[in-house]
């Protein structure tokens, strides 16, 4: 089979179904984020595909063991569990795999029984990768490598402290300045190892409006990747054809999101490819053992998942009917409850809720802990910040400054009013790491901001020379989170969970009821010219 890297640049497809004896088959996922009942399908498709070929792998390009309760109650320990019983090849890192911090980190990498694959993970301190850059799997004769990378952007979709000393110096890289030019070395350095075919594993994305490194630009880079399987913008591509950097193609897939789809790649004997995109609820199978395991895995969870909290009266939407973020780039109803409670409860001023940090609708009817558990995953604490004005605005104006693209710290506000014109082009200027770095002199998106005067009910301009307590998250008011860099440090960390603070706004402010008065829609605090 050696012979077929000579073939392979014909850059053949072929219709997908069930495999020849000789095909090489990768199965794949991406942004999985704690939806564990497709795993038992994942297995059972292994195990027919490894029925059909003996060359078969299962890899996962990323956000695996966040996104969801049973992630958050176990600090990602249930999904390493559920995945070792399905048997993955090999992982690369996601942005939320960091959410738990490097120390955590590094237990679930060393529990996984898969390797993890990671070519821009560096830690500055003894300047060496955090772990391996890729993998040469030898299948009868025909030569894999798979290269794994992060988002260079995890710095900021994460945590920014977690990659920091306690004097906020970065002791970890992710290679930003330099990523094509790391890629490209690895990928030459497995090309010099024998390898007849590049799997690029990674957890980039495609949306080039946002992320400037991303998946169609690492092609666009580099020589020498056969296949891109790619996560992070949750998008359904069952195959697509880029260019590399000498204007040869690269295929591209990415399976969407929350096991939606399972993704099986083939290299055929004659060195064509075929992609196929199983539907999950669509397939049949699944491994009675991997199913026994999350069958009682759920059942250690379900006491503190359905304990109680109050009831819904107005089902309150992170996402709409399409399935596309509504809380990532507009006030929702459930962002302004979200606020709400961390004002409210702590009687600040305002308050600021990264839409990015609301993962999932609160459903109406009975509230059980695990509802809020879902909405809020990530295990932030409550925090308080005093801030001028005049740090106020600039926070505000960071927040839309990727409208109409979405973007995980959008601002949902609680005690605050404010208008945006999009049609300003706007004064922030990022970093390396697309964090904020600092704003330009020309005009602003952000006006007539009010904030509500707590003794008369009114809303009053904002002073830019005054200091208002603001109620947020340690991601957002201590760790910069989504890169509000002007943010860091700022807030006195409460130690209390943002999730406990859900819980005691509705039993102790709204007395068990989420009544659809308060928020059955959005309260029109943000306008947008």
């Amino acid at each position: 089979m050696a012979a077929l890297a000579a073939i392979a640049c014909s850059y053949k497809t072929t219709p997908a179904g069930s495999q020849r004896a000789q095909d090489i088959v990768i199965l794949y996922d991406n942004d999985v984020h704690c939806s564990v009942d497709g795993y038992a399908k994942m297995a059972a498709l292994k195990a027919e595909k490894q029925a059909e070929t003996p060359y078969v792998t299962l890899v996962s390009a990323g956000d695996f063991v966040q996104g969801g309760s049973m992630g958050a109650a176990s600090k990602g320990g249930y999904i390493v569990t559920i995945m070792n019983a399905v048997g993955y090849d090999y992982v690369t890192l996601g942005n939320h795999e960091f959410d738990y911090a490097i120390p955590r980190l590094k237990e679930l990498t060393q529990a996984l029984t898969a390797t993890v694959l990671c070519c821009n993970l560096i830690d500055l301190k003894t300047d060496r990768r955090m772990y391996p850059p890729y993998a040469i799997v030898d299948y009868g004769g025909t030569k894999v490598a798979f290269i794994g990378a992060a988002t260079p952007y995890s710095f900021n979709s994460s945590t920014p402290a977690y990659f920091q000393d306690d004097k906020g110096n970065y002791i970890y890289s992710l290679c930003a300045d330099t990523y094509y030019d790391n890629f490209q070395n690895f990928v030459d350095d497995a090309r010099n190892q024998g390898a007849d075919y590049v799997i690029a594993l990674t957890h980039l994305g495609d949306d080039v409006a946002y992320d400037p490194i991303n998946s169609q630009t690492l092609a666009a880079n580099t020589d020498g990747i056969d296949v891109i399987l790619d996560g992070h913008s949750h998008s359904l591509v069952p195959e697509r054809i880029l260019k590399n950097k000498s204007g040869k193609p690269v295929y591209y897939s990415q399976t969407g999101a929350h096991f939606d789809n399972l993704g099986v790649l083939a290299i055929h004997p004659d060195g064509s490819f075929s992609f196929d995109m199983i539907a999950t609820k669509d397939y049949p199978k699944e491994d009675p053992r991997v199913e026994a395991i999350i069958d009682s895995l759920k059942t250690e969870y379900a006491a503190l998942g359905a304990r109680r909290i109050g009831r819904n009266d107005v089902m309150l939407p992170a996402k709409d009917a399409n399935g596309d973020w509504l809380v990532r780039n507009r006030e929702t109803s459930l962002g302004d409850f979200c606020a709400d409670a961390m004002r409210i409860t702590l009687g600040t001023d305002i308050a600021i809720q990264g839409g990015g940090s609301i993962r999932k609708d609160l459903p109406a009817g009975d509230v059980r802990f695990d509802d809020i558990f879902n909405v809020f995953p990530f295990g932030n604490t409550i925090c308080i910040a005093e801030l001028t004005g005049q740090e106020i605005l600039d926070a505000l104006e960071y927040g839309v400054a990727a409208y109409p693209t979405d973007f995980g710290g959008f601002p949902q506000v609680s005690g605050l009013t404010f208008t945006f014109d999009p049609s300003i082009e706007s004064p922030v200027i990022y970093d390396v790491n697309k964090a904020f770095a600092k704003m330009d002199s020309g005009p602003r998106r952000v006006s007539d901001v009010k904030v509500l005067n707590r003794t008369t009910g009114a809303y009053e301009p904002l002073d830019p020379q005054r200091t208002y307590s603001v109620g947020g998250t340690n991601y957002l008011l201590r760790d910069a989170g989504d890169g509000y860099e002007m943010l860091k440090g700022r807030g006195r960390d409460t130690g209390v969970a943002d999730v406990e603070q859900l819980e005691k706004y509705i039993v102790e402010n709204l007395h068990g009821v989420i009544p659809a008065s308060l928020y059955g829609q959005s309260a029109g605090r943000i306008t947008v010219k």
